[in-house]
C-alpha cells in the first residue's frame, strides 16, 4: 500500500518542502569547458529532470485514481463529478487515465518487490511506460538491471521486449530463433512479424 500524509496539515507542509532542483548548468560560451565535461553536466541535469517528471507523473496517476475512486463510492454518478474535476484543471480523458495506468503499474511493481522507490530512479520516463507495457518476463529482466543499479532507456526495454518476443513465440521455426539468437536477424524486424501472425486466423 503507497503511504500517503494522515493529514490535510501533513500534506501541507510535505507540499512547501523545498523542491532539491537547483542545477549549475555550463556556460555555452566558455570555450575553456571540454566537450565531454560540458555534455556531462547537461546529461546529468536532464537525468534529474526525467526523473522528476516519471515521479510526480506516476504521483498525478496515484491521485487521479483517488478522485475517481472517490466519485465512483459517493459522487455524481456514472464518472460525470471525476470528469469535471479533470475537466477543471483541463486534463484530457485519455491523459488522466494515461496516468492512472502508469500509476497502476508503478505500484504493481513495487508492491511485487520487484522494484524498490529508488530504483525506479534509474528509469527514464520512456523506459517506465515501455516497461509498463511489456510482457511480466521482460519487466522481471527490467525491473532486475534496474535494481542492480543500470540506467534504463526506452531503447533497451524496446530491444528486450523484441527479444522476448521473438524468443518466446510458438509461431517462428527453430531455425529462424537460432539465427536471431546468434544475431543474424534482427529481433526488431522478428517482433513485428511474430505480433502481425497472431493476428492471423488460425
Amino acid at each position: 500500500m503507497v503511504q500517503v500524509p494522515d493529514s490535510t496539515a501533513e500534506l501541507a507542509a510535505l507540499l512547501n518542502e523545498p523542491m532539491d532542483l537547483d542545477f549549475q548548468l555550463p556556460d555555452p560560451e566558455d570555450e575553456e569547458i571540454q566537450e565531454t565535461d560540458f555534455e556531462e553536466l547537461v546529461d546529468h541535469a536532464w537525468r534529474v529532470c526525467d526523473r522528476f517528471d516519471l515521479q510526480t507523473d506516476i504521483w498525478r496517476g496515484r491521485i487521479l485514481r483517488v478522485v475517481r475512486d472517490r466519485e465512483k463510492k459517493g459522487g455524481e454518478g456514472r464518472g460525470a463529478g471525476f470528469l469535471n474535476w479533470l475537466k477543471s484543471r483541463e486534463i484530457g480523458k485519455s491523459q488522466a487515465y494515461s496516468l492512472i495506468e502508469l500509476a497502476n503499474s508503478a505500484d504493481t511493481l513495487l508492491i511485487e518487490g520487484q522494484l524498490s522507490h529508488d530504483a525506479i530512479n534509474n528509469f527514464s520516463k520512456r523506459a517506465f511506460v515501455e516497461t509498463a507495457k511489456s510482457a511480466p518476463e521482460v519487466q522481471q529482466m527490467v525491473t532486475e538491471l534496474a535494481q542492480q543499479g543500470d540506467r534504463i532507456t526506452r531503447r533497451e526495454v524496446k530491444q528486450m521486449s523484441d527479444q522476448w518476443t521473438a524468443m518466446s513465440s510458438e509461431l517462428l521455426p527453430e531455425e529462424v530463433k537460432e539465427k536471431s539468437a546468434e544475431g543474424g536477424l534482427p529481433s526488431s524486424y522478428l517482433a513485428p512479424l511474430v505480433k502481425e501472425m497472431e493476428k492471423l486466423p488460425e
